[in-house]
């Protein structure tokens, strides 16, 4: 899960951490960004499911064995909404796939 607090419409610098999850091996382990180099995104829905572009992402912890990245908001108008969001990761990797894990929910005053 990730720990964002509660963002209020209208907050930036809201950190926006969420775990990336291995789910290929039917076990939800960290996915291991090192092993798995390329781009990193996460992608928020407001809580009527309209999503955001891919807001780009960074390794929060160096190499990236522990899945997690991370997306520090600066844009006002990206809470714009009240309620129930989810957040998911996406990431386009250097060998062409792109892979979407799952999602989290976090609320928004």
């Amino acid at each position: 899960m990730a720990n964002l607090g509660k963002p209020a419409i209208g907050d930036v610098n809201t950190d926006i951490v969420i775990p990336v999850e291995d789910t290929q091996s039917g076990t939800n382990v960290a996915f291991n960004l090192q092993a798995n180099p390329g781009s990193y995104y996460i992608i928020v829905a407001d809580p009527d499911g309209n999503e955001s572009s891919e807001l780009a992402a960074s390794i929060v912890n160096s190499p990236g064995t522990d899945g997690k990245i991370h997306h520090l908001n600066t844009d006002s108008t990206l809470f714009d909404e009240s309620g129930a969001w989810t957040a998911k990761p996406r990431l386009r990797l250097d060998d062409g796939s792109i892979y979407t894990g799952n999602p989290i929910t976090f609320e928004v005053l």
